[in-house]
């Protein structure tokens, strides 16, 4: 029985699905044709705030090789149901795989002397 939990992603799938929607009610598809530099800024805010609530989210899960690799799966397959391009799909996707696989130091406040 314990494997079956293991291997039970429902909960991981539901939440990189919210992960992937949230980027499309706040940066829709559409606006990658923006190339100003507010949107790449209100672009870069919105991944940090996604890679943030992923690293929330590892923390509180453990997180194995599989599930990791499957958070990014089902994140980069939504993505591309909500019609975004490769490009932009990669990029996002990264970020969060990034964050994720704790690749990327976290920001941290800095020390107090």
């Amino acid at each position: 029985m314990r494997i079956l939990k293991i291997l039970d992603t429902t909960e991981l799938d539901l939440f990189a699905t919210e992960l992937a929607d949230d980027l499309g009610r706040r940066f829709p598809p559409k606006s990658e044709a923006r190339t100003d530099a507010g949107a790449k800024h209100q672009l870069e805010v919105i991944l940090e705030g996604l890679g943030a609530r992923a690293i929330r989210y590892r923390n509180e899960h453990k997180l194995g090789i599989y599930k990791k690799a499957k958070l990014g799966n089902v994140f980069r397959w939504r993505l591309k149901e909500l019609g975004y391009s490769d490009g932009f799909i990669e990029r996002a996707t990264k970020v969060i795989v990034t964050r994720v696989a704790g690749l990327e130091k976290e920001k941290q406040a800095p020390a107090k002397k």
